[in-house]
């Protein structure tokens, strides 16, 4: 009678190879997909900075005016007489008028704590949104990314201060950073005027210095993009480009 032979089953060498580079391959795959993915969020976020400051200059040529600082943007009564506004659509209670002083807030207050709608800080974005010159933002009034201020394809959102060159804190160099001027900042919180909580900021140090050197000089002390957050944001007067943890965010110097 023919013995019959039990065959042994399992993986090759060979076999275990194969297995293993389709799933390096899927691994390095997705990696690479996730940086393309980020990369391409940075693009967008650049773009959306580029736009919002050529609206501003935009405005300001037509208007001869800040947005939100404008003083004549909806209708006012002076004794008996009404002076009609120039912007279009500017009625209501959430569209209101500026002081006129070429100042979007207050003068040295780069960081602004968002309280009000009516705010210049805030109807700086509704008078964009008025003139037909942004997108992203809503008249509802209501305090919110993608509301009031514009949500950033990044992460976190928009909001405009002003800088009046005097040290500001949580910046690179240990706050020896003297902004001037007005500032779009992409930040996390919109209703507080302190840093959020480690790892809780839109930006690694990785992502802010690819902003900074696409857009300025690539260091967050210098420039007209400036570097704000969390100490191990930065190294020095460097980011802490070795930091993958979110406690960035950057600050845009614009014309006006």
């Amino acid at each position: 009678m023919k013995k019959m032979h039990k065959s042994n089953s399992g993986f090759t060498l060979v076999e275990l190879a194969i297995v293993m580079m389709i799933i390096g391959l899927l691994i390095g795959g997705i990696l690479k997909g996730q940086e393309l993915m980020e990369n391409a969020r940075v693009t967008s976020t650049i773009a959306q900075i580029q736009s919002y400051e050529a609206a501003t200059t935009s405005f300001r040529d037509v208007y001869n005016s800040l947005p939100g600082d404008m003083s004549n943007a909806k209708d006012t009564t002076v004794g008996s007489t009404t002076l009609p506004g120039r912007l279009p659509n500017c009625t209501g209670a959430e569209c209101v008028n500026g002081d006129g002083n070429s100042i979007v807030g207050t003068a040295g207050t780069i960081i602004v704590n968002e309280t009000s709608a009516t705010a210049e800080t805030a109807q700086f974005w509704h008078h964009l949104l008025l003139a037909d010159l942004i997108s992203g933002v809503t008249t509802s009034g209501v305090l919110a990314w993608g509301e009031t201020n514009p949500a950033a394809k990044i992460g976190g959102g928009y909001t405009i201060g002003h800088g009046n060159g005097t040290a500001l804190a949580n910046s690179a160099g240990g706050g020896t950073a003297t902004p001037s001027g007005h500032f779009l900042m992409l930040r996390n919180s919109l209703g507080t005027t302190n840093i959020a909580a480690s790892g809780q900021e839109p930006l690694s140090p990785v992502r802010a210095e690819q902003i900074d050197r696409k857009m300025d000089d690539g260091r967050p002390g210098t420039g007209y993009v400036l570097g704000h957050g969390h100490a191990n944001c930065f190294s020095g007067d460097a980011y802490d480009s070795q930091n993958t943890v979110k406690n960035c965010n950057l600050l845009f110097r614009i014309q006006g």
